[in-house]
């Protein structure tokens, strides 16, 4: 493409076809499933009863409860966007309307909910009956739909030579001036570590990191981070989950740096709780003026809903001035709030928040120097241009080799090339590349290295001999010919294979044996392998064929990106007689399932399915080759 608004407008389009997919997919489900269907897929509660309305920052706050039988426990997450409809004809519609809302927490058959508006005025909502239905959640496609404008239409120059650069229609990159670069050693980090956040301190326009598994990424942008806030920098730092955002908050704050939170305290993990915005605007000493005004509101809103025997003019005329006045006072309590949280983030050195957190509208009158986004990779394009809006240089850290951002719609998006992916290849001399990693055996670590990465990364000495007693450090064990077949789920379509599963919790308990407090990580790329796996774990459990306090993690590879374990056992699940893979085709699935291991790692599999593909047919010689393949026929005769 010739120029950037052409470039911005194929992410329109295909940002477009995205929600379109999303909206289709979601609406057909409602439509041709029964109330019955919707309540046992987890998709809907009906009925629900609303046992206190009340206000809080952002619109009315409803607590509800369903029924027993009118939904699964725990259906929805915190964050799940939901449309609340009263029970009953179109008449009760017209009355009480549909209304979108958020869930603000979830306990069982009981919800929260804030709603997006001050709810039905006037009536006794308690006695009306409600369904809750999910809904598609337009809040990251508003927020991506956001930087996208903001960028086809920016008109300062300075902005738009940026805008050209990284997008890759620019002649020519700038250079940073010498004198504004930020004087710092690190004599924790090593070579290529100490380089990246030296180039970081440079101060360029853009900076990318090339982290692949182990080489301590986190590391060398935290060490950057503190740095540049230590210069004077305002940082905002992100990245597309909240547990990638969390990891960041809490070893910044181990610097003792000022650092923020922005995010659904709900939606984060506990160490960080104390950084939410929320927590810190709640420790303000004006706070306290919040929460008695907010208390007036909901008097006034009761005094106006207080049912009287005979209703004339008079009592008409109070009900107005009483609803007149709730919504004053609430005026009142979200003006002081939004100025106490104006507050504390302006006096904060680095503020976090997930990409589509960075629109939040209480950063939208910020203004940062640097906007650092961690796991780049995972990041759709538009995403990546939320925090970038934001700041005058951009920093984005991750692995192209490692997992990509879902695509739902079908075709050659391009939004399935990472902004982190076009900068790496239009301007290389801008990513350094970490290349020693202290992660993973050397064994582990050798497929990946001579696949994805040229074989330029090497293993730190402190690893290099780091097994686990009787355990080799990498095997790829062969089902093939053990009449181990898939099985395809009617619900959803997803596939699991239960002769496999219980082969790997032999293999799990062997381990266990072995090694009783290893950590151990049990992973499968399909939910229904995942599901059987975790009912197979607990049927032993409960029969005494494994510990019950045994540190296991049993979930999606897509769900254990990030994280790490002393040994990982890996169900590929797919045999079949067509040679279907399915997204196991993905060969960077394979590469984050591998890699989560520290000491040792079983892939099991059947080869003769899965060499259908050409990666994993290439793996499987790999393996052959470097003496780590055996067939599972050895454990059965």
């Amino acid at each position: 493409m010739n120029n950037a608004l052409d470039v911005l407008t194929s992410w329109t389009e295909a940002l477009l076809a995205e929600r379109t997919e999303e909206r289709s997919k979601l609406a057909s489900s409602l439509a041709e499933s029964s109330l019955k269907q919707r309540r046992a897929e987890g998709m809907s509660w009906s009925p629900v009863e609303v046992t206190d309305a009340s206000f809080a920052f952002g619109g009315a706050k409803w607590n509800v409860i369903c029924g027993e039988g009118g939904g699964i426990p725990g259906a929805f997450r915190v964050g799940s966007a939901v449309l609340l409809t009263p029970v009953g004809d179109d008449e009760a519609v017209k009355d009480f309307g549909r209304w979108p809302a958020r869930v603000r927490s979830i306990r069982g058959l009981q919800m929260e909910l804030i709603l997006e508006g001050e709810g039905p005025e006037g009536v006794a909502i308690q006695h009306v009956r409600w369904t809750v239905d999910a809904r598609a959640d337009e809040r990251s496609y508003q927020a991506m739909a956001h930087a996208l404008s903001h960028w086809v239409n920016v008109e300062d120059r300075e902005r738009i030579q940026w805008r050209d650069q990284w997008l890759g229609v620019a002649s020519s990159w700038s250079v940073p001036s010498a004198e504004d670069a930020i004087s710092a050693s690190f004599p924790c980090l090593n070579v290529q570590q100490e380089e990246a956040a030296l180039n970081i301190l440079s101060r360029p326009k853009v900076s990318l990191i090339h982290g692949p598994p182990g080489t301590g990424k986190t590391r060398t942008l935290v060490s950057a981070i503190a740095s540049l806030a230590k210069a004077g920098d305002k940082v905002l730092a992100s990245g597309p989950s909240n547990m990638s955002v969390d990891v960041l908050v809490e070893r910044l704050a181990a610097q003792g740096l000022n650092v923020v939170r922005v995010g659904h305290p709900m939606r984060v993990q506990p160490e960080v709780l104390s950084r939410t915005l929320d927590a810190r605007v709640q420790d303000q000493s004006e706070f306290s003026r919040v929460v008695k005004t907010r208390k007036e509101a909901d008097q006034k809103r009761r005094d106006a809903d207080k049912f009287v025997r005979n209703f004339g003019p008079e009592q008409r005329e109070a009900r107005r001035r009483a609803r007149a006045e709730a919504r004053t006072l609430r005026k009142e309590a979200e003006e002081l709030e939004g100025y106490l949280a104006d507050r504390v983030l302006r006096e904060a050195d680095v503020v976090c928040a997930t990409l589509v957190g960075c629109d939040d509208r209480r950063l939208r009158a910020l203004n940062f120097d640097v906007a650092v986004v961690d796991e780049a990779a995972q990041a759709l394009p538009p995403a990546t241009l939320i925090p970038m809006r934001r700041a005058q240089r951009v920093v984005l850290c991750g692995d192209p080799c490692q997992l990509p951002p879902v695509v739902k719609s079908r075709g050659g998006s391009p939004l399935a090339t990472t902004m982190l992916e076009r900068l790496m290849k239009d301007v290389p001399k801008h990513a350094c590349m970490l290349e020693v990693q202290h992660r993973m055996h050397p064994a582990i670590m050798a497929a990946g290295n001579a696949h994805f990465y040229n074989g330029r990364l090497k293993a730190h000495p402190s690893i290099a001999e780091a097994t686990l007693e009787g355990i080799p450090p990498m095997l790829w064990v062969d089902t093939s010919g053990c009449g181990f077949e898939e099985k395809r789920s009617e619900e959803g379509g997803s596939v699991s294979n239960e002769d496999e599963a219980r082969f790997v919790l032999d293999r799990a308990k062997d381990w266990l044996a072995l090694h009783p407090n290893m950590t151990l990580g049990v992973v499968a790329p399909y939910a229904a392998q995942v599901e059987c796996l975790k009912v197979l774990w607990q049927e032993r459990v409960r029969d005494g064929e494994l510990p019950s306090d045994a540190r296991v993690t049993i979930h999606t590879v897509d769900g254990f990106q990030g994280q790490e374990r002393d040994g990982m056992l890996v169900s590929l699940t797919r045999s079949n007689e067509r040679g279907e893979l399915g997204f196991l085709s993905e060969s960077r699935r394979i590469h984050v399932a591998q890699t989560r291991a520290k000491h040792a790692c079983i892939l099991v599999g059947d080869s003769a399915t899965l060499s259908q593909d050409p990666y994993l047919g290439w793996l499987v010689e790999f393996a052959q080759s470097q003496g780590a393949y055996d067939s599972a026929w050895s454990w059965m005769v």
